[in-house]
């Protein structure tokens, strides 16, 4: 069973539907019991790092959910998501993230790059995502396939060799981390058409 935290319930939803559409068995998990049972975990999208992280500590879901990681059970996070398994994020001010990858969450700085008088905010829309190595979640998907991403924020890992995908909005950013059992994605799975399915269909069968 997959089981998707709902600290945000719509974003949960979405993602719970995508994983239905494809005969995986998903579940929108609010209780530790529920939690513990699920063979495979999600954090989804959040349109609040802070929101978010208080919810999984409010719940006592950190004790569980570090628990899951250490007995090596797949963990995706999409978008903010993975954003939440980094030391530090300075959305809405600094904030403690849940340290599973030792990094941080910050805006993108175009300072000294002269495209940086072309490049809006937020990055929403389609953009390509280059492979740096291979990995499970992105079997059988062609390095430079495109997928949807919204956000203005991005995770930098302390260690590089945890960055499996980059895309680039003026700068180079991470597009997509992988630390043992935990995997995370900039962009939006749910809302990145056949790609995204499959990048869903390769979670389900890990």
């Amino acid at each position: 069973m997959i089981g998707i935290l709902e600290y945000e319930t719509a974003e949960a939803e979405a993602v719970q539907t995508a994983f239905s559409a494809l005969g995986a068995d998903a579940e929108l998990v609010n209780s530790i019991d529920r939690l513990d049972r699920c063979s495979k975990l999600v954090l989804p999208p959040t349109s609040s790092f802070r929101s978010a992280v208080r919810f999984i500590r409010d719940r006592g879901f950190v004790t569980p959910l570090m628990r899951a990681i250490d007995q090596r059970r797949p963990v995706l996070g999409m978008a903010q998501g993975l954003h939440l398994l980094f030391d530090v994020s300075y959305e809405e001010g600094q904030h403690t993230g849940l340290g599973v990858i030792p990094g941080k969450v910050a805006p993108f700085n175009f300072e000294g790059h002269p495209i940086a008088q072309k490049t809006q905010l937020p990055h929403r829309g389609w953009n390509q995502v280059h492979w740096s190595k291979a990995c499970p979640l992105f079997e059988g998907i062609e390095s430079g396939e495109s997928f949807y991403f919204d956000h203005s924020f991005h995770a930098e890992p302390l260690d590089i060799q945890l960055v499996v995908g980059r895309s680039n909005h003026g700068i180079d950013f991470s597009a997509a981390v992988w630390s043992g059992s935990v995997v995370g994605t900039q962009f939006l799975p749910v809302q990145s058409d056949s790609a995204g399915a499959k990048v869903l269909r390769n979670f389900a069968a890990i």
